[in-house]
């Protein structure tokens, strides 16, 4: 946790974000065009552009708290058997 407090001690006072919970569903998503990923999009549309992300996924466990901080920061599979994008 101490590394949370520094990384967000560094962050300048923003306007509150809603907070959303969102499961992914089916990781084809990410290559389909469906209703469900149209009503993702249109949510984006409908928000102010964040500052950063706190994604929290119950996929993934480790010892400790881990903290991905970078502008573009490498994608994490912790699934597979699906056909490539």
């Amino acid at each position: 946790m101490k590394n949370l407090d520094k990384l967000s001690s560094t962050f300048k006072n923003s306007v509150k974000m809603p907070a959303l919970f969102l499961g992914h569903g089916s990781p084809m998503n990410a290559i389909e065009e469906n209703q469900f990923v149209r009503g993702f999009r249109e949510i984006g549309k409908t928000l102010p552009k964040p500052q950063a992300v706190l994604c929290i996924s119950a996929h993934w466990y480790t010892e400790g708290t881990k903290i991905t901080a970078m502008q573009q920061p490498r994608t994490i599979h912790d699934f597979y058997g699906f056909p490539p994008a």
